[in-house]
């Protein structure tokens, strides 16, 4: 089995050097055994994989590769049509106002994330709120102001006593200018059932003159529990330009905090790390995540996804 896996993996990877538009992998410094606690090597966690045309977006992931049972999942797949387009003059140079519709598997248009390393700057990023298969209608309005109405296929639930989940619908709303970015969004999941559930959330980002990247981002995801604080939020500042050093070229330092629900309280990771640009197309991140979420010996929960309480090294590629 075991054989048969590094040969697939050896085959994805020399398939996607030639034909994929973005590959990413990280190292972490962390492993954590049931009954042992912690020790620290560095271990291959995960690869990521991404082809990008004009009109679709296809990547995937391939995780847990120092387990029994690697996981190979979609991450996107979904293809774009063009429904409406206009212009300021007769000769078509300058969109005045267009319509999209995207149909697939995509991340939830649910604050400013991506599901893409090479557009995020730390390696523990803001959460992307899930994917689903889902049709997204997408709209822009003279470069300015954005918008997203969708509704997302609940999918079925294929236990003893099959049923259809219900769906989600939303609506997100940006406005831009002048390195600002503002918006709002808003999702009701489970729309069509008695016991819907409402997600709202709101997301700045801003430059301050190419200099400093200030990126917040507060959302309220609802449990369906009125006793209990459903508000979250992350922040992030980086420094824009970066820091240029021979050899090495471009090293842009970050910081980050993030709240997170954890059992009715509230937890926290911090993050610091720098965004090393050796080339135009390549991007090495080191980052350092410290987790509040800790027993009273000190240790994480066996399931730590997050690389947390680690010294952890991705690398990207982009073609």
């Amino acid at each position: 089995m075991k054989k048969i896996l590094l040969i697939t993996l050896f085959l994805m990877l020399v398939s996607s050097f030639l034909v994929a538009n973005e590959i990413s992998f990280y190292y972490s410094s962390k492993r954590i055994e049931k009954g042992v606690g912690s020790e620290r090597f560095w271990h291959l966690k995960d690869f990521y994989f991404e082809w990008e045309g004009k009109n679709f977006i296809t990547s995937l992931d391939l995780s847990g590769l120092m387990e029994n049972n690697p996981k190979l999942s979609i991450n996107e797949a979904w293809i774009k049509f063009n429904l409406f387009t206009s212009y300021y003059s007769y000769f078509q140079k300058y969109q005045w106002f267009t319509v999209d519709m995207k149909v697939g598997d995509m991340a939830y248009p649910f604050g400013n994330v991506s599901s893409r390393s090479s557009k995020n700057i730390s390696i523990f990023h803001p959460q992307t709120f899930d994917s689903n298969w889902m049709v997204n209608f997408t709209g822009e309005l003279c470069s300015k102001y954005t918008f997203n109405a969708y509704w997302a296929d609940g999918g079925i639930n294929e236990g003893i006593s099959a049923y259809d989940s219900p769906s989600t619908i939303g609506f997100r709303g940006k406005y831009s200018l002048a390195g600002l970015d503002a918006g709002a969004s808003f999702r009701i999941r489970d729309w069509n059932d008695d016991d819907r559930l409402y997600d709202f959330g709101i997301d700045i980002i801003y430059s301050i003159k190419d200099i400093v990247k200030l990126d917040f981002q507060a959302y309220n995801l609802d449990d369906g529990d009125n006793n209990t604080d459903d508000i979250d939020f992350w922040f992030i500042v980086k420094h824009v330009q970066g820091f240029q050093i021979p050899i090495i070229q471009t090293i842009r330092p970050y910081f980050g905090f993030f709240t997170k629900p954890v059992k009715n309280r509230h937890e926290y990771n911090i993050i610091y790390g720098i965004n090393i640009m050796p080339t135009k197309n390549t991007f090495v991140k080191l980052e350092y995540n410290y987790d509040s979420e800790v027993d009273e010996k000190g240790i994480l929960s066996i399931d730590n996804q997050n690389i947390s309480n680690a010294l952890s090294l991705e690398v990207v590629f982009m073609f």
